[in-house]
């Protein structure tokens, strides 16, 4: 039986939601992961990854940044902000957590259809997420980040005028055929015009991106 996504959520939405660390993202269709809006201002994102090779197992990836763009790391944008927790936890620790002697083992996974496995990924979660916002350096250079700061920005535009946006007399040429992951209309419109205004990279996938993240942004902000 080959796992997937909804079965993964299933068996670890409420372990992580126990640990009060990520809203799941499923409360717009969005996208199937889970995120949390940091004292700092920053997003807190984990995305779950289900392997093509190996049909039981998963991983996840963190995403720590001033914007829900999962996994953005182009321009000036940290690398170190896209990260599996493996990379994250020392070499005994990955002794512990991984249960072998390779030292140097840090893209790991684990098993979906296995209670125990299950149960240790929620471990490197609780042992790892912390780690990212608690690094100062890391946080700094995402503020100094030219490339996020744009992100912010336009998601903030977004969300400030999208509930006026009607009444703005605009062409839109970038609109998507039809609805995607359930976001509203205006959403795009709004993505548009704002991309359109500020004198961004304009085309049908920078509008569905912008209005994906700024959406994304909105309903965690009012959590």
């Amino acid at each position: 039986m080959k796992l997937t996504k909804a079965k993964l959520i299933s068996k670890v939405k409420a372990p992580l939601e126990a640990l009060d660390m990520y809203i799941l993202r499923n409360q717009c269709p969005v996208r199937k992961d889970f995120s949390r809006k940091l004292e700092n201002g920053f997003y807190l994102s984990l995305g779950l990854t289900i392997s093509r090779f190996i049909e039981n197992a998963f991983t996840g990836t963190f995403y720590y940044s001033k914007t829900t763009s999962w996994g953005a790391v182009w321009g000036d944008i940290p690398e170190e902000s896209y990260i599996r927790p493996g990379f994250l936890i020392t070499a005994e620790e990955r002794k512990i957590y991984f249960d072998t002697e390779n030292e140097k083992l840090r893209d790991y996974w684990w098993d979906g259809f296995d209670d125990s496995s299950i149960a240790s990924f929620i471990e490197v979660i609780k042992l790892t997420e912390s780690r990212l916002f608690e690094n100062t350096l890391l946080t700094k250079r995402i503020e100094d980040s030219l490339s996020v700061s744009q992100l912010k920005n336009y998601a903030d535009e977004v969300k400030k005028l999208v509930s006026g946006i009607e009444k703005l007399n605009f062409t839109y040429s970038y609109l998507p055929d039809k609805k995607i992951d359930g976001i509203p209309i205006q959403w795009f419109k709004t993505s548009e015009y704002v991309l359109k205004e500020q004198n961004g990279i304009l085309n049908k996938n920078t509008v569905k991106n912008l209005a994906s993240d700024a959406f994304i942004q909105s309903i965690i902000d009012n959590l």
